[in-house]
C-alpha cells in the first residue's frame, strides 16, 4: 500500500479533510486537524505534500504548523 500513499496528493488531502471538518464544531477543528495530520504522516505521506494542503485551509494550516513544529523543536530544548 506504500505506492499509494506516494501518489497521493494535497487535493484529495484537502477533499478528505473538506469532508471531515464540515461535521466539527468550529472550536475543535484545530485538535482535529492536528489528529488527520498525524494519521496522514503515520501512514506515509511525504510532509511537503501534507505541507502544500494547510495553504487552501487556514485550520489546516495551523495544524500543521503545530505538528511539524513539535518535531523540529525536540532537539531545542533550553
Amino acid at each position: 500500500g506504500k505506492k499509494l500513499m506516494q501518489e497521493f496528493t494535497h487535493e484529495e488531502i484537502e477533499q478528505i479533510w473538506n469532508s471531515i471538518s464540515h461535521y466539527v464544531p468550529d472550536r475543535q477543528k484545530v485538535d482535529c486537524a492536528v489528529d488527520f495530520i498525524k494519521t496522514l504522516v503515520d501512514i506515509g505521506i511525504p510532509t511537503k505534500v501534507i505541507k502544500s494542503a494547510g495553504e487552501y485551509d487556514e485550520k489546516l494550516e495551523e495544524a500543521i504548523e503545530s505538528v511539524f513544529d513539535d518535531e523540529e523543536d525536540d532537539g531545542y530544548d533550553e
